[in-house]
């Protein structure tokens, strides 16, 4: 019959011992340093050392056994021989009437003794197992087991009596002898003088089932002692471990011996995420957590998401999107000091999205106060500057903030989430980038309706809210075509930056969307334009967000301005009727020069090069948002397009003359 670990029956000592070790676990697993996958009971075959297992890794077990008792574990003889030929035992009962007692001798059968099991003390049980057990075969797991004996005070008698005893500091020394470097097993068999040494040695050899000294040390190398007497000291270290991250640690001590009672059995575990998730509502706040994304180091193996991210979902199901749940996680405006922890190699981007250029997207755009620790970190700097031509779009040294650091540690955790295969490993990667897409439209919407409740013209504010409420509507039904206006806006075609990794898209750069979209709305207000793409009867629209750029493909100057240089570079040779340059401060006419045409009047000759028909920039529309009305935007949109009109017909007057 199986025994259920049952520590609500067993005393405070016992599960104090638990506690301590598991609230050290967990006070690692929310640091996101290495701890062990979790603790089970009445698991890992193993007679006597059954009790409790702790599972460090699916090749690493160590198992516990913990021995409270304060009086002496037995008083017999330290040499089992000994006490074996001095062993008188019970005569076995007569039978037979009175009269037959009376006419016959009644003969005593020979002595036996009794099984070992009759007279082994607790602990000579467990040495005993744990000096039959043997290391296990090639190839078969666990590779390793270790053993933890927590033992009470050092005073504790194991076995003896009157001169001739044993007490556990005598056995701990004989440990700590056998676990050193360089040990000399002769030097330890010739230590004949040394009383406490040679009783140790003939107790575990004639009780405890060691045969000499090289076995013996084989065994105590496996062995760790701890002698912990009081429950004062246990209760402390268990306090101090979860001090660091809950409000009122002792009311987490009661929660977690409870938990460990009701929830340890043979057929399960306890983790260190079940117990974090179990306790989260007495986590203080504002504490770090932490996502990993793992590679398998076996190619093709696919890979393992775990972390603390998830920690505060109440549901007890698992999330139908968990990519959604770390990205709206590590992008909330309201969480700070995130971690983002990559074990895998930066990997040369293919045109596809990818998990690794998904997980760059997601550490590029952490907020201040949060980072990512990358494996190779060097490399995936110098990739995320390759594939951004170094530059987010907002700055010319934004990569230069960036707070990632070298991670050559990978953590290994029970409830990792695995994606086994390529295709879940494709499906993560565009539930990433889709998630991403929808957190930066979600706070573009909370960007945009902040700016326009502080537009001072009413009616200006009312025009502007009722075309943004219908783009909004559509742009809300359609990721695609809300995709496609972003790029348009971040990714100047001229550039050659593949688009579709969308790495410039994210919290960090929202501020740029903001007031291209804001621009955009200006204009088509301004002039009557119904929509983003395209204002009648003007033509086509092109909203770029960016301020800096790092210029056509060839270029190897680096970022800058976008009114830096010729502004043919950035538009190309046609440009659309209508380009709107949210990022530029200068005007359309200082930005009309060199490789454009200088005025409207030459724009319109057969030989110049094509320009846009109307050019708008922030310096010239923006500050209208404060001091303008929606009277004098219309008016300045409207003279603008008088103006070009005029230089048309004039172009074609000319034309038609002959010029």
């Amino acid at each position: 019959m199986i025994r259920r670990f049952r520590l609500e029956q067993k005393g405070r000592y016992e599960k104090l011992v638990i506690a301590q070790r598991l609230s050290d676990m967990v006070d690692k697993f929310l640091d996101g340093r290495s701890a062990p996958l979790g603790i089970g009971a009445e698991q890992g075959d193993i007679a006597e050392w059954d009790d409790v297992v702790i599972y460090h890794s699916d090749d690493y077990w160590e198992h516990l056994q913990i021995k409270r008792q304060t009086s002496a574990f037995s008083e017999k003889h330290l040499d089992k021989a000994e006490y074996l030929a001095s062993y008188k035992p019970r005569k076995k009962a007569q039978s037979g009437n009175t009269v037959q007692a009376a006419e016959t001798t009644i003969a005593e059968e020979e002595p036996k003794a009794p099984p070992d099991e009759g007279f082994d003390s607790e602990l000579e049980k467990v040495l005993k197992s744990l000096a039959t057990w043997q290391s296990p075969a090639f190839g078969e797991k666990p590779l390793k087991r270790t053993f933890s004996l927590t033992l009470p005070g050092p005073e504790v008698v194991i076995k003896g009596k009157g001169k001739e005893i044993i007490k556990i500091t005598n056995l701990r020394e004989v440990w700590d002898l056998c676990r050193k470097d360089g040990v000399d097993i002769a030097r330890l068999a010739g230590r004949e003088e040394d009383k406490p040494t040679q009783y140790v040695y003939t107790w575990l050899t004639t009780w405890c089932g060691f045969k000499d000294w090289a076995h013996i040390v084989e065994k105590m190398r496996m062995l760790e002692i701890h002698c912990i007497g009081d429950e004062s000291v246990l209760e402390a270290r268990a306090l101090d471990s979860l001090h660091r991250h809950f409000g009122d640690s002792a009311i987490a001590l009661s929660v977690l011996l409870d938990y460990i009672g009701d929830n340890t059995t043979d057929t399960n575990a306890v983790t260190c995420h079940t117990t974090a998730k179990h306790l989260q509502k007495l986590l203080r706040p504002g504490g770090q957590t932490w996502t990993q994304y793992l590679v398998n180091p076996i190619p093709g193996q696919g890979w393992t998401v775990a972390g603390t991210h998830d920690l505060g979902n109440t549901s007890t199901a698992p999330p139908r999107n968990p990519a959604t749940q770390i990205v709206t996680h590590h992008w909330a405006e309201s969480i700070p000091n995130k971690r983002l922890r990559v074990h895998a190699e930066y990997d040369r981007p293919t045109r596809a999205l990818t998990l690794p250029t998904a997980i760059l997207r997601l550490a590029l755009h952490l907020k201040k106060g949060s980072e990512s620790l990358l494996l190779g970190e060097p490399a995936w700097r110098q990739g995320a500057h390759n594939e951004l031509r170094s530059t987010l779009g907002d700055t010319d040294r934004d990569l230069d903030e960036l707070q990632w650091f070298d991670n050559s540690e990978a953590l290994l955790c029970a409830m990792g989430r695995e994606l086994s295969s390529p295709s879940s490993t494709n499906v993560e990667s565009d539930e990433l980038h889709r998630a991403m897409n929808d957190v930066v439209w979600q706070q573009l919407q909370v960007c945009v309706g902040n700016k326009l409740k502080d537009i001072n013209d009413l009616d200006l504010s009312v025009a502007m809210a009722e075309k943004w409420q219908i783009w909004r509507a559509e742009l809300d039904k359609d990721p695609g075509a809300r995709l496609l206006l972003f790029e348009q806006m971040m990714y100047p075609q001229t550039e050659g930056i593949n688009s579709k990794h969308a790495l410039r898209i994210g919290p960090r750069t929202v501020r740029l969307l903001e007031d291209a979209i804001i621009m955009l709305l200006l204009t088509c207000v301004g002039l009557g334009g119904a929509h983003w793409r395209s204002i009648e009867p003007i033509g086509d629209v092109l909203s770029i967000a960016l301020r800096h750029w790092s210029g056509e493909p060839a270029d190897s100057d680096g970022p800058r301005l976008l009114s830096d240089g010729n502004l043919r570079e950035l538009l190309g040779q046609s440009p659309p009727p209508v380009v709107i340059l949210s990022g530029v401060e200068e005007s359309a006419t200082e930005l009309l020069q060199a490789g454009m045409a200088e005025d409207l009047a030459t724009g319109h000759s057969m030989a110049a090069e094509r320009q846009p028909r109307l050019l708008v920039t922030r310096s010239q529309v923006y500050k209208k948002l404060r001091k303008g009305t929606l009277v004098k935007l219309q008016e300045h949109f409207q003279q603008h397009w008088d103006a070009w009109v005029q230089a048309r017909e004039a172009a074609i007057e000319a034309c038609g003359k002959g010029h």
